[in-house]
């Protein structure tokens, strides 16, 4: 069983003395320890200490009437910051302080007056563009308030699209090369959903290296979000701006400026390959006893097989003329039905495998197959000096 993605290591004997004796909370040793919940929650599963009920958790919580009076009155500590302060959530805080009939400052005439012009507001909020969020930091107030000032200033809200985002967005840096490449993975094997003000990448996958490979693509440009399904599989979102619009095509196409230049042309080779692309070894067919390196892609995208078959070609690659490997209809052996055709492009004669695996080694992103394409290498330089087997040139080829 894969490793999760999310595994942290504590010893057995440090969780118990937190959890048990201490009596912290998940929430609590999660903070003091630096993780989130849901690693901490599993790994005492795994050890097999018994995790309490909520209704002993809530027990287990304990904030006297009087020293919540002080924090919230005198102190003038918010009900989030005194939900940090003991590491439980800000419902807890509010539920505490109406169990023991406490009453909000609002409600008191404690809280400060919110004081501020309205250009003042306008110009934070609309000219700076400011989240009400930020202005309530420089403010020292509540985003509730700020939202009745804006009623108040009869203050126009800015549209969706304008609005920050929890994460910042970077445009793409323009590199064609990185493009091409982006734009091969994604009509591989990369799912782009477009949202009222941004673009959503998505992938589920049961391979690790498929989400680290996906995360470090995007994190330059915004925080992908990693989570485990229920069902098994890893899975990624991603959320971009609109300078990434030339994701959203999913055509049976390669653009025509990918195939003018070599170098494109083979990222975008690259990134194809990491999604839908094979290497893989198989016993000799003359009876000897070593295994010949393969390569291979099987795809629905009848248009973009042929095209990649025709780049190779233009780059000195020699392989078969793709063909149908399976029908539309069929049902394969995992019990999936092809709706389409399934074509094949592979390259298997000595000296081209070669030629297309040291044009590809430097673009390559995907962590397995970068280390089954240097196996393959190894392999030819294996077999060059075998009996029995025509040597060819080994030297790095170079491009046109």
């Amino acid at each position: 069983m894969p490793k999760p993605w999310n595994k942290i290591e504590i010893p057995r004997e440090k969780l118990k003395n937190l959890y048990e004796d201490q009596g912290l909370s998940i929430a609590q040793i999660a903070s003091k320890l630096g993780y989130s919940n849901g690693p901490v929650h599993r790994l005492l599963r795994e050890y097999h200490l018994k995790i309490r009920t909520i209704s002993e958790a809530k027990e287990k919580f304990k904030i006297s009437k009087k020293e919540l009076r002080n924090l919230y009155y005198h102190q003038k500590f918010s009900m989030n910051e005194i939900a940090k302060k003991y590491g439980c959530s800000h419902a807890t805080i509010v539920n505490r302080i109406k169990k023991h009939c406490l009453k909000s400052r609002g409600h008191l005439g404690l809280t400060k007056p919110i004081r501020i012009s309205k250009e003042k507001f306008e110009y934070l909020y609309h000219a700076r563009k400011l989240s009400l969020d930020k202005i309530g930091k420089i403010l020292h107030c509540s985003e509730g308030g700020l939202q009745r000032k804006i009623k108040k200033f009869v203050i126009k809200t800015r549209p969706i699209s304008e609005r920050a985002c929890k994460y910042k967005k970077k445009d793409f840096d323009g590199n064609l090369e990185e493009k091409a490449y982006m734009i091969g993975f994604r009509l591989g094997d990369l799912n782009i959903k477009p949202t009222k003000n941004l673009f959503q990448a998505r992938c589920s996958t049961t391979k690790r290296a498929q989400i680290i490979l996906i995360k470090n693509l995007f994190s330059p440009y915004t925080t992908p979000h990693v989570w485990k399904a229920k069902r098994g599989t890893f899975e990624i979102t991603a959320l971009l701006n609109k300078s990434f619009n030339f994701l959203l095509p999913k055509n049976d196409c390669i653009e025509s400026w990918v195939l003018k230049k070599p170098k494109c042309f083979l990222a975008f080779f690259a990134g194809y390959t990491d999604a839908e692309g094979c290497f893989y070894f198989q016993k000799s067919t003359n009876g000897r006893k070593w295994k010949n390196a393969l390569f291979e892609i099987q795809t629905q995208d009848r248009q973009i097989i042929h095209q990649l078959w025709l780049g190779l070609t233009k780059l000195g690659i020699s392989s078969p003329k793709p063909k149908i490997s399976r029908y539309g209809g069929e049902i394969d052996k995992r019990g999936i039905k092809n709706n389409k055709d399934v074509w094949r492009l592979g390259v298997c004669q000595k000296e081209s495998l070669w030629r297309m695996l040291n044009f590809l080694k430097p673009y390559i992103k995907h962590k397995e197959k970068n280390k089954a394409l240097s196996r393959a290498m190894e392999n030819i330089i294996s077999r060059n000096n075998l009996p029995y087997c025509r040597p060819i040139n080994l030297s790095i080829p170079k491009l046109n």
